[in-house]
């Protein structure tokens, strides 16, 4: 039975992959049962959010699926793939590809046949389609659009081939190798050199007045800060207290962290989503050929073939560190490998433009030495917390007597490991939404000074950064034209960003006239901005660092093209910015490994173009139905979608 149950596994996670385009996500767990009202279950609704032709989409399909993604995505995202295939399922049928009652029934057979010399049960097999799908009958219709949508494109792209120039032409823009010398001109970076006058600055808030009118009642509060690490600096914990918490950590969370690979693919433009998800269900077929156990061997062999991350794709996928689970990453792609078991695959999923696929390795255990320090600050912290919040609640109470912050805090500023002077913060004038100094933007501070009115008000404690706050209302002000003097620094940086955004695209032309790499650098000095290196620079992978890294068509076509020592003499923009790229060195892909990895190569620029065809004609027929009204999206519904998702938690606790 075992055995039976491990292949109609296998088949499943078959049919989930099939153009990951949520077409069999939405089937599968469509009618999954709630414990929630059904009265007030969006899940249970059978109101249509669009129709695609004959076919309807309903509010109950799409809140399942949104409920299964938990909520990260808006409705429309979730809406597209579940048109796309709608319009795959009503094109197999008109050109005449829709699976028939006999081909499911073989595939079936095929596929669900139990161990080898017994008859094939069709009890277990109806139970396990009904768990799967919320009914035999919903679960065949998926199987049933998975057999069309995959006689639909072998139709379609029969005639498509990829010749051995392009191939060998994609190879060596993805592996040939670049230092470079840059210079991204960033008008925030350019912001910071400008030093507008005050005549500007005066002129601008002139002409702008109503920008900056106060339309929020504003307050100027006074506030004990408590700092949880000081109280924590003074409690003393010894090894039995970690080895306590150490025993007391689940056995499956003893580990530093789990290996794994990765196989990434490009999303160009967000049109081009669906097809770069075909290619990765593919990639996983490709993978899954001997079974759900993937070897990292076996991996490796298909990531340095498809994988479009260069900074991996040359060790097999591996992951340069260990992955450990973060709770703040919630959806970071990485996190799923921690839940995952050894040696298995995730479903592609689709994140900041790029598409992966990630194999889970093995889990590196974590000693009590090891794990001794993170032990120490997570107890430590736990226990901070909890003094802290009971010291803060004591000080409210006296403030609300007292009306005296300064006594209040010298009260209590030994439980509080402070000095005074560090206790008692006080605010400018502040409305809903600001970032406030010390604090930043807290929904948790304004909700717990929204109830002050009136001077010497004192409110309950706050969560804030770092600790506690107790507020006490100095002064309200009502809605009101802000003065010169109030709005200054907002002005200040409205007028910079703007005289740099002036100024960006004529420095960056000026960089160009650098005839190398060292002139570039030095040129880029006098116009007082930075010129950065890159070693080993791969097309594909972003330009630069941290958010303002990126890459475009035109800055990779541009790079491709120079030679060592030359510069781009036109700068290239991406997004706001502009870059202008001097090489350095340059180091020409290795054909010879490109020999080994020849047959792979062909087959996944086969697939991707392939993948883009069929992309192509759906996208062409979506347009011909949206221009005949054929395809239809109610408004109204999918604003019951939207205002159903749930608010994220603002506090979470630290945990091992």
């Amino acid at each position: 039975m075992l055995k039976f149950f491990s292949r109609l596994e296998r088949t499943r996670n078959f049919v989930l992959i099939i153009f990951a385009v949520i077409m069999v996500v939405s089937l599968i767990i469509f009618y999954a049962p709630s414990n929630t009202n059904p009265q007030d279950d969006l899940t249970r609704s059978t109101e249509a959010v669009a129709k695609v032709g004959s076919e309807r989409i309903t509010v109950g399909e799409m809140a399942t699926i949104m409920q299964s993604r938990g909520s990260q995505f808006p409705a429309k995202f979730m809406l597209n793939p579940m048109i796309s295939q709608r319009i795959m399922r009503i094109e197999a049928k008109k050109l005449g590809f829709a699976a028939s009652d006999l081909e499911l029934a073989n595939y079936i057979r095929e596929n669900f046949k139990p161990e080898e010399g017994k008859p094939f049960e069709q009890a277990k097999y109806e139970q396990y389609a009904a768990s799967q799908g919320g009914s035999v009958a919903k679960f065949e219709e998926s199987l049933r659009d998975s057999i069309s949508a995959q006689k639909l494109e072998a139709f379609l792209t029969s005639g498509v081939t990829a010749s051995e120039d392009e191939v060998v032409k994609d190879y060596q823009r993805k592996n040939t190798k670049f230092d470079l010398t840059y210079v991204p001109v960033v008008a925030s970076d350019i912001a910071q050199t400008v030093t507008p006058s005050d005549e500007e600055l005066k002129a601008y808030f002139e002409k702008n007045k109503a920008t900056f009118y106060i339309s929020q009642a504003q307050k100027k509060v006074k506030y004990i800060f408590l700092n949880t690490s000081k109280v924590g600096e003074k409690m003393t914990l010894t090894d039995a207290d970690l080895q306590t918490e150490y025993q007391n950590v689940p056995e499956e969370k003893k580990y530093k962290g789990v290996e794994g690979q990765e196989i990434v693919l490009r999303i160009p433009k967000p049109e081009d989503e669906a097809a770069v998800m075909e290619r990765a269900a593919q990639v996983i077929e490709r993978l899954k050929k001997n079974g759900e156990n993937i070897t990292a061997e076996t991996f490796s062999e298909v990531a340095k073939g498809f994988s479009e991350n260069p900074a991996t794709a040359g060790t097999g996928g591996k992951l340069p560190g260990l992955v450990k689970e973060d709770q703040t990453k919630a959806d970071d792609p990485y996190q799923q490998l921690v839940k995952m078991q050894p040696n298995t695959i995730t479903a592609p999923v689709s994140y900041k433009g790029r598409v992966f696929i990630l194999r889970r390795g093995e889990a590196i255990p974590k000693t009590f030495e090891d794990a001794k320090k993170e032990l120490e600050v997570s107890l430590r912290n736990r226990r901070a917390y909890t003094v802290t919040a009971e010291l803060a609640k004591k000080i409210s109470a006296d403030l609300k007597e007292t009306k005296n912050i300064d006594t209040t805090a010298a009260k209590f500023a030994g439980e509080a490991n402070m000095a005074v002077k560090d206790m008692i913060k006080e605010t400018g004038f502040v409305k809903a939404g600001d970032d406030i100094a010390g604090i930043g933007i807290s929904a948790q501070f304004e909700q717990g000074i929204a109830g002050l009115e009136n001077a010497s008000d004192v409110g309950d404690q706050i969560p804030v950064k770092d600790g506690f706050a107790i507020p006490m209302l100095l002064q309200k002000s009502e809605p009101r034209d802000a003065t010169f003097d109030e709005v200054k620094d907002k002005v200040t940086e409205a007028v910079k960003i703007e005289q740099a955004r002036g100024r960006v695209e004529e420095i960056a032309k000026q960089l160009g006239g650098a005839s190398n790499a060292t002139e570039l650098a030095n040129l880029a000095k006098s116009k007082n901005v930075k010129s950065k290196e890159q070693k080993s620079f791969i097309l594909g992978a972003p330009l630069g660092e941290g958010p303002s890294a990126a890459t475009s068509e035109q800055l990779e076509d541009a790079i491709f093209k120079l030679k060592n020592g030359e510069v781009t003499k036109t700068p290239i923009k991406v997004g706001d910015n502009w870059y202008v790229v001097g090489v350095t060195s340059r180091t020409e892909a290795d054909m010879n490994e490109f020999a080994k990895q020849r047959d792979t190569l062909v087959q996944a620029k086969l697939q991707e173009k392939r993948g883009q065809v069929f992309q192509d004609y759906l996208a062409s027929v979506r347009q011909k139905m949206e221009a005949s009204k054929e395809i239809q999206v109610y408004q109204e519904a999918m604003a019951k979608l939207e205002s159903d998702k749930p608010n994220p938690m603002d506090i979470q606790m630290p945990q091992f």
